[in-house]
């Protein structure tokens, strides 16, 4: 029997790709696992599975990463998991353009480009698609507008590699993930702490935490775990098209699927605590007030 390959890119240890990588390498899958940089997956290697430098923004490690496969496969690849991502926590109005087209850059064009480079080889194999989204991509939880959009055009892209790649038998898989253990929030960029002229400044006490992941801790699913679920559908032979897993999943799949269309300016504000970011401007706006007027 001809041994089935994927290939997942993002694969630092302790993240999602690291743990998928494992869970296809303990059914008997080659795995080559990428990352931009080779030492944060040295352990997998030490596993018996293939690691490859890939940095998914670069169209010439991208080549070089498909000729590694296509030389190693014979030209097939059974599986290519888009995993790599990255994150930015700001509120809109106070969102760095340069970080945001950098994170698309990563979250959706990447995908699109890594996606193209490994067709013929997923063609070959009338493969499968898997590309790592979120359950943000389908509700506007506040201070994280941008990532939240990148996950939303990541959705619709799936669907529209689902229906074009249909003629050649190429499937493509959504995982709308929820909270998982991983260190997402721990590889944010370094800008993500309110700018001192925000508007939103007064509440940072607030919004600060719960962008560093305080308000998902207690429900977040063990990566492992969330790692099982993605295979396991994966290697279905009907797989689920819009797979949901991890923490919150079930609920935000509930809202955003039985709910109205606006269902969200309901929900949100109980969730974020928009109420209670609202009081603290105003009493930050009242004690300038006063001072102004006891000069």
């Amino acid at each position: 029997m001809v041994q089935k390959t994927v290939l997942i890119t993002g694969c630092s240890e302790g993240g999602i790709g690291d743990a998928l990588a494992k869970s296809f390498h303990k059914r008997g899958f080659r795995v080559f696992a990428s990352a931009r940089n080779l030492a944060k997956v040295q352990h997998l290697k030490d596993m018996g599975l293939d690691i490859l430098q890939l940095d998914v923004t670069d169209e010439d490690s991208i080549r070089q990463a498909v000729l590694t496969v296509k030389a190693a496969t014979g030209g097939h690849l059974d599986f290519l998991v888009n995993n790599s991502g990255a994150g930015y926590i700001m509120p809109l109005l106070d969102s760095d353009m340069s970080v945001a087209k950098k994170m698309f850059d990563v979250n959706v064009f990447a995908v699109v480009a890594v996606t193209q480079a490994f067709a013929p080889l997923l063609i070959a194999s009338k493969g499968t698609i898997i590309n790592i989204g979120s359950v943000l991509g389908k509700m506007p939880f506040p201070w994280q507008g941008f990532y939240n959009a990148s996950k939303a055009a990541v959705a619709m892209l799936t669907d529209q590699m689902r229906i074009e790649l249909s003629p050649w038998g190429v499937r493509a898989i959504l995982v709308n993930t929820g909270a998982i253990k991983t260190r997402f929030f721990d590889n944010l960029p370094s800008k993500s702490a309110l700018p001192e002229n925000s508007l939103y400044y007064p509440a940072k006490d607030l919004i600060e935490p719960a962008s560093a992941g305080s308000t998902v801790e207690g429900n977040a699913m063990e990566v492992n775990s969330y790692a099982e679920v993605v295979v396991n559908n994966a290697i279905r032979s009907n797989p689920k098209k819009h797979l949901w897993s991890g923490g919150g999943a079930l609920a935000t799949w509930l809202a955003s699927t039985f709910g109205w269309s606006t269902v969200w300016d309901v929900l949100m504000p109980r969730v974020a605590k928009l109420s209670e970011v609202k009081n603290m401007i105003y009493a930050s706006e009242k004690a300038e007030q006063d001072r102004q007027k006891a000069k």
